[in-house]
């Protein structure tokens, strides 16, 4: 098994990418299951094979401990940690060769919090895994917002310590060119330095230019890959990236 977590800020597309990425992966006969990790969500546009809500739900920790709906969705989330084991267990007898694993809508749960991390090497135990990070085109459009999610995007790779590859959402609701210049400025520190400098005013400025300098040395998140969950853009390169990543260019195949 070959595990590949969804992690993004709420309303980054995480359960629309799973939707589409698991029916690309359908359509091209590959062995996929999806987890569903949010005890919140009240609707998902696929069907989950293992889906957290069996286990626990942010309505029955509210009434169970009369919490409110914020602190019910924290407690949810270290909940979610003691059942791991079983749902580690649920997923292994899927036998798929790859997991997409859909993490809660607000990221810090899953990302910020000790649950997030043990969750994720009890579900990953000795598999294979690795993380997908998105990234709003629409927010990403302002190169100071732009630096603001690489740098979101450095923190959650530095407290998975996993393979990462970073994901412009949405590129269908965005002008190409726009996509584009976005794409051109994550790999080109230079140019994402001078953008942020013409925006960023007064002593401000030099705080955005160390901030870049930063992320340009942090090679792992130098790149980034457009992708529509909507017509499908860049699904395929997605795909063959992730090939590269979890078998050097073959086709993962688990055999049991």
């Amino acid at each position: 098994m070959f595990f590949i977590f969804i992690i993004g800020p709420a309303g980054s597309g995480k359960s629309t990418l799973v939707g589409a990425f698991s029916d690309w992966m359908l359509d091209h006969d590959l062995d996929v299951a999806t987890i569903n990790l949010d005890p919140g969500a009240s609707w998902m546009p696929y069907r989950p094979d293992v889906d957290v809500r069996d286990y626990v739900t942010v309505e029955e920790v509210m009434e169970k401990y009369n919490l409110g709906p914020n602190g019910a969705i924290i407690a949810a989330a270290d909940l979610i940690a003691v059942e791991a084991g079983k749902i580690r267990d649920e997923i292994e007898g899927l036998k798929a060769d790859y997991i997409l694993v859909d993490t809660p809508g607000q990221m810090e749960l899953f990302a910020f919090r000790a649950a997030g991390p043990h969750i994720a090497s009890v579900l990953c135990k000795d598999s294979g895994a690795m993380i997908l990070f998105l990234i709003d085109a629409i927010f990403a459009s302002r190169p100071t917002s732009l630096v603001s999610a690489l740098l979101l995007s450095a923190s959650v790779h530095f407290r998975f310590l996993m393979p990462q590859l970073n994901l412009l959402t949405k590129v269908d609701m965005v002008d190409k060119k726009r996509v584009e210049h976005i794409c051109y400025l994550v790999e080109n520190s230079q140019a994402l330095i001078e953008a942020v400098s013409m925006e960023a005013k007064g002593p401000y400025r030099e705080m955005h230019e160390k901030l870049c300098e930063l992320i340009a040395s942090l090679g792992s998140i130098s790149s980034i890959f457009p992708v529509s969950s909507i017509t499908g853009e860049g699904i395929d390169s997605l795909y063959a990236e992730i090939q590269r990543i979890s078998a050097g260019g073959e086709d993962y195949v688990t055999y049991y």
